[in-house]
């Protein structure tokens, strides 16, 4: 796991919560271990989700990621990487979490390699909603993070992670997937 501090600046969280906010929302879903596999199960996943996808309005924010996905996979984890999919901007409002789950599978149409996590809110505007990440293959043994506001983590797509349920207030984010060649 890699935490780059303060990957975007002030007027860049802003503009891209902007974005988030004209996007479309629906509720994340969870499975899609296959093409139109995925279902809404609150349960595993309460989580308010809205795509912001590129265009010449977000060209800016394709390119900040992507040059934030190249220089952290060059310095961490040296990963044949081949493209970057469309951003996920996430809302956990009160009881929102996301049980555990891997951003990877043998299904999927492309091959993630790598998960990109952009905190967009203030860590004091919410209780709980830290993430949970399972290095070491036991639960039990989950490195916590309450990721401050500007804050990327990044870890490889194939690793056990949750987000613990939000008590109180709302934890923004912005989500993507470095992908690539299935690793052999």
């Amino acid at each position: 796991m890699a935490v780059w501090r303060q990957g975007v600046n002030e007027k860049e969280i802003d503009d891209i919560i902007a974005l988030g906010e004209l996007a479309e929302f629906q509720k994340g879903s969870v499975g899609g271990q296959k093409i139109n596999d995925s279902r809404i199960n609150t349960d595993v996943r309460d989580t308010d989700i809205a795509w912001i996808h590129p265009d010449r309005s977000t060209e800016w924010l394709y390119e900040r990621m992507k040059n934030l996905i190249a220089r952290i996979n060059y310095d961490k984890y040296q990963f044949d990487i081949t493209t970057m999919q469309a951003l996920q901007y996430g809302k956990y409002k009160a009881d929102g979490h996301y049980d555990w789950h891997i951003d990877s599978g043998p299904n999927l149409p492309v091959h993630r390699k790598l998960t990109f996590i952009l905190a967009l809110s203030d860590v004091n505007s919410y209780e709980g909603g830290e993430l949970l990440i399972n290095m070491s293959g036991n639960p039990d043994n989950a490195h916590s993070i309450k990721i401050e506001k500007g804050d990327l983590v990044v870890f490889p797509s194939f690793v056990p992670h949750k987000v613990s349920p939000v008590t109180v207030g709302e934890r923004i984010t912005l989500v993507t997937w470095a992908t690539g060649p299935k690793f052999v």
